[in-house]
């Protein structure tokens, strides 16, 4: 009795190894061997810094999911400039997306020398001005 029952035991193992392979090659041949995109991160090059002392003309900034920019402390990137405002512009991404967003600023935000209204994706080789900061996406 208890041989047929080791038996038996070792049959199920065999067969569920046998179905989870069995599953694995179904999904592989299901996706045709495609693999996960790769999201590639933009960066901010500044072109001009403008009387900010915590940037460099030729830095690059990375934008990994989200950037605020303005001239309050609690920004990511504070900006120290009049023609700013507090909360001023905010990039984020969307799905595979990058976005950039004024967040109402007295001055506006300029993408590609045009104000921005509402939202903008971004792509590479835009021009981003908020004050006398301007920045190319790269």
């Amino acid at each position: 009795m208890l041989k047929t029952a080791l038996t038996i035991g070792a049959l199920i193992i065999v067969y569920l190894i046998i179905f989870y392979a069995l599953k694995i090659m179904y999904k592989d041949i299901k996706t045709g061997g495609k693999k996960k995109v790769v999201r590639k991160t933009l960066g901010l090059e500044v072109i001009e810094a403008g009387e900010n002392k915590n940037l460099r003309k030729g830095a690059v900034l990375p934008i990994h999911r989200e950037i605020t920019m303005g001239r309050k402390e609690d920004n990511t990137l504070p900006l120290v400039d009049p023609y700013v405002s507090g909360h001023h512009a905010r990039i984020y991404l969307k799905n595979t997306e990058y976005v950039i967003e004024d967040l109402g600023s007295t001055n506006g935000t300029l993408l590609n020398k045009e104000k921005l209204v509402g939202r903008s994706v971004l792509k590479l080789g835009d021009e981003i001005t908020i004050g006398k900061v301007i920045f190319k996406v790269i």
